[in-house]
């Protein structure tokens, strides 16, 4: 039976950039605030605006929700992942391949957006999971889904941004045990993720 969404989009949410903090912010409530882990530097011009949360959005939310029953994670640590992806696949600015990080693949995906792929590490043979936000024909823009990656000396965070050729990608051929995120006390969890603006 499949674990009931804690957090429902809403047509009140609303983004909008916070220069305190250098980052997107997503009001919720207007005491509750989600901080986004992207800074100034890599956001598109579009981010400075605030807007609200599109039916996009709200569509793509339950899209990444549901691949990332998938991942290993607690409840709190989707809806992180799945609202920086919002954010990534919305504002963040093009970027460029760093496929060095991983092997080379012997056979070519073509990953869809909001898919969950693997990847292999190129200096320590650790396979990794990405969440795909912008799906291209030779390479794509991924999310690190890992609390913590080191990739050629070099501390990855989840919802990390990386650009992968699509031939260092691969499908997830099985589905990952999920034996997290089931404790009672993940409603109270994710609403920690969300700041209190007093």
């Amino acid at each position: 039976m499949a674990k009931k969404i804690t957090i429902r989009p809403s047509d009140n949410w609303r983004w909008y950039f916070d220069s305190k903090y250098d980052c997107l912010m997503l009001e919720i409530a207007n005491d509750m605030v989600f901080r986004s882990r992207y800074p100034a530097k890599i956001l598109t011009p579009d981010a400075f605006h605030s807007v609200s949360f599109s039916v996009d959005d709200a569509t793509a939310y339950y899209l990444f929700y549901e691949s990332c029953s998938q991942l290993n994670l607690t409840e709190p640590q989707k809806v992180e992942l799945v609202l920086n992806a919002i954010v990534a696949a919305n504002f963040i600015k093009p970027q460029m391949p760093k496929s060095w990080y991983f092997v080379q693949q012997p056979m070519l995906f073509t990953p869809s957006f909001g898919e969950v792929v693997e990847a292999q590490v190129q200096d320590t043979g650790q396979l990794v999971n990405l969440f795909v936000v912008e799906a291209g024909i030779s390479a794509s823009v991924c999310l690190i889904t890992e609390p913590n990656v080191m990739m050629a000396g070099k501390h990855f965070n989840m919802a990390d941004v990386v650009k992968v050729m699509n031939d260092r990608l691969a499908s997830k051929h099985q589905r990952i045990n999920i034996t997290a995120g089931t404790h009672e006390d993940d409603d109270e969890s994710v609403i920690n993720l969300f700041y209190q603006v007093c």
